[in-house]
């Protein structure tokens, strides 16, 4: 049988596909990123998505001391509407 590996990125997002004569396998590997990372993407600052991490309403990670974000958790996030919520709340 033979396999053949091949990958694209798209969104930040590597998708891996394992083909052969009769399937497709795909694989997303999500991406972290830092406190400072999220905040550019969202286009807020540090401060506010701190402000959103003491009060529980930011999907994150801890690792270590710091602060962690799955860039596919955060746009769910963002699609579901909760993170208009904050921002009224912030304002």
């Amino acid at each position: 049988m033979y396999l053949e590996l091949s990958f694209f990125i798209f969104d930040n997002h590597y998708y891996y596909f394992l083909t052969d004569e009769r399937s497709i396998l795909e694989t997303t590997i999500d991406k972290w990123i830092s406190v400072e990372g999220v905040a550019e993407y969202l286009d807020v600052s540090s401060v506010t998505i701190y402000r959103w991490l003491e009060k529980g309403k930011i999907p994150a990670h801890r690792v270590g001391k710091q602060w962690r974000f799955k860039s596919s958790e955060i746009d769910a996030w963002v699609i579901s509407g909760n993170a208009a919520e904050q921002s009224t709340e912030t304002e």
